[in-house]
């Protein structure tokens, strides 16, 4: 009752503030996703080094975080990916000889671990592109906001009183039926909310869809980084909800494929 409890007051002391800075848009979005990729980074930092199965891996710092960074602020790139490779490349010639007594050996593992972690908590550099207000793509933001918003807690409290049939190993609690009912409330919800925000009704009946899908797939992959990793939440930033991955996981996944629906029309 208590995480109840705290979950709704932590969305309603939350949810203004981000509707304000996506509001804003600018620098100041762009600003916040910084912040939130910064801090999702050092939550898997942490439970990286808090895992047993991984503590002997440790995230490469010096290169995650500058290199996510980069990515929020100029946009990710091909040079930028080859850029992290080429730099843990060059880390391991330095480092990955070295004892452990004299320090923790930079091992094979751990690179994979920092290309994998800076490539995942990089898709925060896919908002501002989204909520640019140089095009149209301003208005599918918040659709996909809105649509990511409405498909998780209808598939949470549809799946709580219909649900019996498990989604994935990954997460008991998700059932099929709770997937069914967060999909089709993003495919009903999405022609309402375009007609709202003027937009084209088949794009966004797609988009709906799309959202539907690719907004769960986010959740269990960081089901799947909790259960490897033998951990409950990744933070506990936001009481409640647990840390800021555990809470932007659906969107951030959602913003992968709105792009691509956008892209191909």
């Amino acid at each position: 009752m208590r995480r109840i409890e705290a979950r709704v007051w932590t969305a309603l002391a939350g949810i203004p503030v981000v509707l304000l800075l996506v509001a804003a848009g600018g620098l100041w979005f762009r600003g916040f996703c910084l912040l939130l990729a910064l801090i999702a980074m050092r939550e898997l930092q942490r439970a990286f080094k808090s895992s047993g199965d991984y503590g002997r891996a440790p995230l490469v710092g010096e290169v995650a975080y500058p290199a996510t960074a980069y990515a929020v602020c100029f946009g990710p790139s091909a040079l930028w990916a080859i850029s992290i490779v080429v730099a843990l490349g060059i880390l391991a010639v330095l480092f990955g000889g070295r004892e452990e007594q004299n320090g923790p050996r930079l091992s094979l593992a751990s690179l994979c671990t920092t290309l994998f972690c800076t490539f995942y908590v990089s898709l925060f550099a896919l908002l501002p592109p989204l909520r640019s207000p140089a095009s149209s793509s301003s208005k599918w933001f918040w659709l996909v906001l809105l649509l990511v918003w409405t498909g998780d807690t209808l598939a949470y409290y549809g799946g709580k009183r219909f649900g019996k049939h498990p989604l994935s190993p990954l997460s008991p609690k998700k059932t099929r039926e709770g997937f069914l009912i967060g999909l089709l409330a993003t495919t009903l919800a999405a022609p309402l909310l375009a007609h709202l925000f003027h937009l084209p009704t088949e794009r966004a009946l797609a988009m709906g869809a799309v959202v539907g899908i690719a907004a769960p797939v986010g959740d269990l992959l960081e089901s799947f980084l909790k259960r490897e990793l033998g951990v409950k939440d990744l933070g506990n930033l936001l009481p409640g909800h647990g840390g800021v991955l555990d809470r932007c996981d659906s969107l951030l996944f959602a913003a992968f494929a709105a792009l691509l629906v956008l892209g191909a029309h």
